[in-house]
């Protein structure tokens, strides 16, 4: 385990991450953790594996540069990917999907031959019967991705049978980020909480959360944040839920064929009517033969195309390659 402790005390020792490693559980935290656990150790030999910071300061000269990139091109740790001097310095960029590694060209005129893309993992995520009682709509990720807009949408609809499960917290990212960034969500997680048939969960751990999305039936994600993947949706349609969303960033290349579209515009007014007819056209349709065709092709489908058996296959070829072509 020497590689893989090497690794993993730089990360928790980068004092210039906006979040710190070991108190964070967000999505990019644990692919990398889940990138540990899957990878021998041996794999990581000669690798400097660097997690979403463009810091010249996080340059190692005896050993492969390798910058796994999450954040979206906006993003402050982004920046230096501007310059040519880390651009020469770094060896090979990691993107989470085509999308966000064509912003980055656009953006930022990075190398291809340095780049690669390698999508993000889940562990697999045991189908279970949903309660047909109700139908139970969940809301798992950040507030900021759109939150605000599907309490709108989901008090104005008045719907008896059909509750929603709201697991969003700014502790995700740890006690630092959330002191300067919680207070800004007060009332949003206040009103979730005061809203009829909404059950608000604040922080889940993973785990916890998955267990939920075995029994929901519609991840409902009326997204106007640029994901540049999005694991709560991966995980979502892994769980067998239908998965509403806007085609915002990377959602589309991520939810296609599975996920049900809503067409992203600025104008969040008309993007919450637009939510809203799609929302309830699926509520009505979901027991119907041809979804639940679709949702049970969608789980097989998406835990394995999205499985860390096959992603641990890509991350162990992709090092195995770039030893070969430095020595």
């Amino acid at each position: 385990m020497e590689e893989k402790s090497r690794i993993l005390k730089k990360v928790s020792e980068d004092q210039s991450r906006p979040v710190s490693f070991n108190d964070s559980f967000g999505g990019s935290e644990n692919q990398f953790r889940l990138l540990l656990k899957y990878l021998p150790d041996e794999s990581f030999k000669d690798i400097n594996l660097i997690l979403n910071s463009a810091n010249h300061d996080l340059i190692e000269k005896d050993r492969i540069n390798v910058l796994w990139m999450h954040h979206f091109v906006n993003q402050k740790e982004a920046q230096n990917l501007g310059s040519k001097d880390f651009l020469d310095k770094i060896d090979w960029i990691v993107f989470n999907s085509n999308w966000n590694f064509e912003k980055y060209v656009y953006q930022f005129k990075i190398p291809e031959n340095k780049s690669i893309v390698i999508r993000n993992a889940i562990e697999k995520i045991n189908f279970e019967k949903k309660p047909k009682n109700k139908i139970s709509l969940i809301y798992h990720t950040t507030p900021w991705r759109g939150l605000k807009n599907l309490l709108k949408i989901f008090k104005n609809l008045k719907l008896e049978n059909v509750e929603l499960n709201v697991c969003s917290s700014t502790i995700i990212y740890g006690k630092k980020f959330d002191s300067v960034l919680g207070k800004n969500y007060d009332d949003l997680f206040k009103e979730c909480k005061n809203t009829k048939n909404v059950n608000y969960f604040g922080f889940l751990e993973n785990k916890k959360t998955i267990d939920l999305l075995k029994k929901m039936h519609i991840f409902a994600h009326p997204s106007i944040w640029p994901e540049t993947s999005c694991i709560a949706a991966i995980e979502a349609m892994a769980a067998g839920c239908e998965t509403i969303t806007t085609n915002l960033g990377a959602l589309y290349e991520t939810c296609s064929p599975f996920g049900t579209f809503v067409n992203f515009e600025r104008d969040f007014n008309n993007l919450e009517k637009k939510y809203t007819k799609v929302l309830l056209r699926s509520i009505k349709n979901f027991w119907s033969d041809e979804n639940q065709h679709k949702l049970k092709l969608q789980h097989e489908t998406i835990n394995t195309t999205y499985s860390w058996n096959t992603r641990s296959e890509e991350w162990k070829n992709f090092f195995n390659e770039i030893k070969k072509l430095k020595t």
